[in-house]
């Protein structure tokens, strides 16, 4: 569902702001500052059903809601009526589910991939397929956008730029430029001929292979499972393989400009990526994971073609051995401090002050849907169906907190703030 919630001066007022992506921009910051809102005035407009749950994160543009569900059913709707302007069931059957390639404004279109591995563009005012490529294999980050062409990249790490239209422009693939593998990624037995052939390689004279030898191991992994971003306008940044890749496009091609490995800390291992976004400055903050719930934000800098690693933000830290779980979700970042969801109970919302270097819990409620900051609020779902609307610049005396209920499903993708409304998708299908 979608549920819509509203400013009551909404209706007399121009269309004038847009939430043209994921976390609002191209960094995934979530930093909205220019997006203020009066939360004391915010009620319940109503919500409009979509085909299945909504794993996605909505986009607004030009007073419409767009919206892409979980079967890969995209739709628009009139931000002010809740009126349906139209509706698209992308292909792709049974393979076609789970869908979480959140989609984005680009121009006159939408753009949004799919599970079953076919990325569209489609005409915003009509939803007529304006081009459909076919990636070959699922797609689960959501594309981002910059001056003048748009990035994805697909489960495989496979990363595609293409025009507006979706004319695509280049292709570079992780498993055959880092990893060096070119067969079927998603066949064992390719990998396996592939492993004894590195292992006959790279054996030494007169030694004898081990039982661990010629076997796929964590150096391996390749899968790009989160979302990507883009920095400097033209970098893009791929978690990937439990790296994170510097994409830099020159124009006619792409170049590998850095590889972020996260350094050696509860273990060794190419870690998972959990989340990842940008700040304003081009720093990236990743939310890794390995072994038993070791995990924290790492920031990579990149400084000309040099990448510098191993910051990273006081209080995300997590082990077997200390108190509290991991994050699963990109953080926000507005200046020094970085707002954080667990799912934890108790531990719901936490802002990290970079600066000084404390911790506070904002809200208890668990929550996964990354937390959005407009002007003067930090805004996120809850695991428990709850919106959540916190103050981050004190009011008179005391810390407005506002809350809405909208049942118990789960909002697991973050919201969408625009024109006086804030857009939550929730799993239980609908938009409010």
């Amino acid at each position: 569902m979608l549920r819509l919630l509203f400013l009551s001066l909404a209706a007399s007022t121009a269309f004038a702001e847009d939430w043209p992506q994921f976390m609002f921009n191209a960094a995934h910051s979530g930093n909205a500052a220019q997006i203020d809102l009066d939360v004391e005035k915010l009620g319940l407009q109503g919500s409009v059903a979509m085909t299945d749950g909504i794993y996605t994160s909505p986009v607004v543009a030009s007073g419409k809601v767009y919206v892409v569900d979980g079967s890969g059913c995209a739709a628009c709707f009139d931000a002010a009526t809740l009126k349906e302007l139209w509706r698209f069931q992308s292909k792709g059957g049974k393979q076609n589910v789970n869908n979480v390639s959140s989609p984005a404004i680009v121009g006159k279109w939408l753009h949004f991939g799919t599970t079953a591995g076919i990325y569209y563009v489609l005409d915003r005012d009509s939803g007529a397929v304006v081009a459909e490529i076919d990636c070959g294999e699922p797609i689960f980050s959501t594309p981002v956008v910059a001056k003048d062409r748009v990035y994805v990249a697909t489960l495989g790490a496979q990363v595609l730029a293409m025009t507006f239209e979706g004319k695509q422009l280049w292709k570079w693939d992780f498993v055959k430029e880092v990893v060096g593998f070119d067969g079927n990624r998603w066949s064992g037995e390719s990998w396996a001929a592939f492993c004894e052939k590195r292992m006959l390689a790279t054996l030494k004279p007169g030694t004898k292979p081990t039982s661990s030898d010629g076997r796929v191991t964590w150096k391996d992994h390749f899968v790009c499972s989160r979302d990507i971003c883009l920095i400097k306008g033209n970098i893009v940044v791929i978690p990937a393989g439990g790296r994170t890749l510097f994409l830099e496009d020159t124009g006619a091609a792409p170049k590998l400009k850095a590889t972020g490995e996260i350094p050696e800390w509860s273990g060794k291992e190419f870690p998972a990526t959990f989340g990842q976004s940008a700040d304003d400055d081009g720093n990236v903050y990743v939310q890794w994971h390995r072994r038993d719930n070791a995990g924290r934000v790492d920031i990579m800098r990149l400084e000309g073609d040099t990448l510098k690693t191993g910051d990273f933000v006081p209080g995300t830290d997590t082990n077997i051995r200390m108190d509290g779980l991991l994050s699963f979700s990109p953080v926000a970042i507005r200046g020094s401090e970085v707002f954080r969801v667990k799912p934890e109970s108790g531990r719901g919302l936490i802002r990290h002050n970079m600066s000084s270097k404390e911790s506070h819990m904002l809200r208890g409620a668990g929550a996964i849907a990354p937390p959005v900051i407009t002007k003067r609020h930090v805004i996120f779902g809850t695991l428990d169906g709850k919106l959540c609307i916190e103050s981050i610049i004190p009011h008179g005396s005391s810390v407005v907190k506002k809350g809405f209920v909208f049942g118990d499903a789960s909002i697991s993708a973050p919201v969408a703030v625009a024109d006086g409304r804030i857009i939550v998708p929730a799993e239980d299908g609908l938009i409010y």
